[in-house]
């Protein structure tokens, strides 16, 4: 039996796969435009924007308009030791909050976008909080980025009398040691936490601000934090499968 060769934009997003893979072209590099490429590789503009999709869908460059272009992702792995970062010790001693430590530590460059409001709960936040479904939590919105590329999403849910207790909840200021440091030294010490992990595949809202393509699955942490049995706050972190690795270091 003769083997079919593959389609010819399969072969064109071969070629460019191996210009990520050598390094020709490097992580932030803009890939060539549909236009560029068709021209280039002589093939129609359809099956150029077919092998640029095919790369996007893999996670390999950034989905882009016209305008902004496409780039080459960067996919090292960034490793977050998410036991450690609901320790207070390990906050203070560091001075600045789990995401920003953990990225320096790798050499990496932490930034994040702010937004605070207050929202109705949904059935999985309100849950996670023992709270009814549409009640009032406040949210701290946070788009992480690295090295000035988007990386991961973190919203966390405080109910409205913890807010009453740690006002710079709803200022969208940064808290340089991190909200859980802030609320301890506010006699709300967090005695345990639990992790919810769920993979699943990006919402298009999710992967446009993430700029990752549909084939890139996100790893969904939802933490919450108690107080005693009280649970006074759930962090939703959404974290792109192929640049994140999550650590856990627990007793035996």
């Amino acid at each position: 039996m003769t083997l079919r060769e593959p389609p010819l934009y399969a072969q064109v997003a071969e070629l460019l796969r191996e210009k990520i893979r050598s390094g020709d072209l490097a992580p932030g590099e803009l890939v060539p435009t549909e236009r560029d490429l068709a021209r280039d590789q002589q093939i129609s503009r359809g099956t150029a924007v077919r092998a640029l999709e095919q790369l996007v869908t893999e996670g390999l460059i950034t989905p882009g308009s016209t305008r902004a272009g496409r780039r080459v992702r960067d996919l090292r792995i960034l490793p977050i030791h998410a036991s450690r970062s609901e320790q207070i010790d390990h906050r203070k001693a560091a001075g600045v909050d789990a995401w920003v430590s953990d990225s320096q530590e790798h050499g990496r460059v932490p930034g994040q976008q702010i937004e605070v409001g207050v929202v109705h709960a949904d059935s999985e936040i309100a849950g996670y909080l023992g709270l009814n479904e549409g009640e009032s939590v406040a949210v701290r919105r946070r788009l992480r980025t690295l090295d000035g590329e988007p990386s991961n999403l973190a919203d966390t849910y405080y109910p409205m009398n913890i807010v009453q207790e740690v006002a710079e909840i709803l200022d969208p200021a940064d808290v340089p040691q991190g909200v859980v440091a802030l609320m301890a030294e506010r006699g709300l010490v967090q005695t345990r936490y639990r992790d919810h992990l769920r993979w699943r595949p990006p919402t298009p809202e999710e992967a446009r601000k993430l700029r990752i393509g549909a084939g890139v699955s996100v790893l969904v942490q939802h933490r919450i934090g108690y107080v005693g049995d009280r649970p006074v706050k759930v962090s939703r972190h959404t974290w792109p499968g192929d640049t994140i690795e999550l650590i856990y270091e627990l007793p035996a």
